[in-house]
């Protein structure tokens, strides 16, 4: 296998970077969110495995680097969490399909019992081998193939999401907001969809300006989002994973504009810019996921993982909470209510009106 990485180095990394959180201009990465685990559901019966966690390998793909400050960052910290449990872990880079389907055929072929691709873009590379390993267990994080030993784990953190443009449209003073995005598919678009819903309803007449950038890279998202500050936009969201710290020297070079974090707790990175966060940790999921597979409650569906299982959250920064509006506060805490208890339904990926205009 190539890129193998040490999760303890990850792991430090890690701790290391979220160390440097500071002062206005910073550019370290987010502390790992935190959020409470839930019990998995049980959606089909086989026999339950007793193998001690210490003797369970298992796999995690992820299309980047470990530290990325997003996406990828939380799959390795899922992996450290399940670590943490007394599993044996071990985290590739796997970006294209080829190499997807590589290495999840060679941690298949040497006795892995679990593999997890980060991503819906390794549902149909692990759906070319899956069958032909029926003993290893393949689990994607989107993606729609269910099988005998395949599902996938959907994070619906686009519920954040809808929150975070509740609190943007009340704070609003220019009518305009603004986002962009590391790619254009569904689990991308989801998030600014959500949150495109929560503000409009609040104002809808609300203007979003979106951009799909070429690359998380973070001089391009700066300059992509200092062109919709000077259009207007003084609520600014970044879902690019590392090129989101653009975005936030974006607004800490504007007066008046301010951030919405993205997949990670930013209030220490811009203490007097990030307003909120939208946070997701991971790991719930993958040892829910875990859980059901060695209990022999493999799920025969999509694995949902959303606020009212602890999977998704959101977070204020407390350094500016108290200066805001309570109505502001206020009704961003019922709508967390309101989508916990089914009030609100906030589309997820699989639900997505594939016309609505980015």
């Amino acid at each position: 296998m190539k890129k193998l990485l040490s999760l303890l180095l990850a792991g430090s990394m890690l701790l290391g970077l979220s160390a440097c959180g500071g002062g206005s201009g910073s550019t370290a990465t987010p502390a790992p969110s935190q959020a409470p685990a839930a019990s998995a559901p049980a959606q089909s019966q086989a026999p339950a495995e007793t193998a001690d966690p210490s003797s369970v390998r298992i796999g995690i793909l992820i299309p980047g680097s470990p530290t990325d400050g997003g996406f990828c960052q939380q799959g390795a910290e899922a992996g450290k969490a399940l670590q943490q449990l007394g599993y044996q872990v071990d985290v590739v880079e796997a970006v294209t399909a080829e190499e997807i389907k590589s290495e999840s055929e060679n941690m298949a072929a040497d006795g892995y019992r679990i593999v997890f691709g980060h991503g819906a873009q390794c549902t149909s590379p692990m759906a070319e081998i899956s069958g032909d390993y029926p003993d290893t267990c393949f689990i994607t994080l989107g993606g729609e193939v269910v099988t005998a030993n395949q599902f996938p784990v959907c994070v619906c953190a686009e519920e954040s999401c809808y929150v975070l443009g509740i609190v943007a449209a009340m704070l609003n003073k220019t009518g305009t907001i603004s986002y962009t995005l590391g790619g254009d598919f569904p689990s991308y678009v989801k998030y600014t969809n959500a949150m495109k819903l929560g503000a409009r309803s609040v104002n809808p007449d609300i203007k979003a300006l979106g951009a799909v950038l070429s690359s998380t890279n973070a001089n391009e998202c700066y300059e992509t989002t200092m062109n919709q500050i000077q259009q207007g936009a003084d609520f600014v969201f970044g879902n690019c994973n590392e090129g989101q710290l653009g975005a936030i020297k974006a607004a800490e070079d504007s007066e008046g504009v301010y951030v919405l974090g993205c997949l990670g707790d930013f209030s220490e990175t811009s203490p007097d810019k990030v307003i909120a966060n939208m946070v997701c940790d991971y790991s719930v999921g993958y040892i829910q996921a875990v859980e059901a597979v060695l209990s022999g409650n493999i799920p025969t569906e999509i694995m949902m993982q959303t606020m009212a299982t602890g999977c998704v959250g959101f977070t204020w920064n407390e350094h500016l909470k108290d200066t805001l509006p309570e109505a502001v506060v206020s009704a961003a805490e019922q709508a967390i209510e309101d989508i916990k208890s089914g009030k609100i339904d906030v589309p997820n990926e699989y639900e997505l009106d594939p016309n609505e205009p980015i």
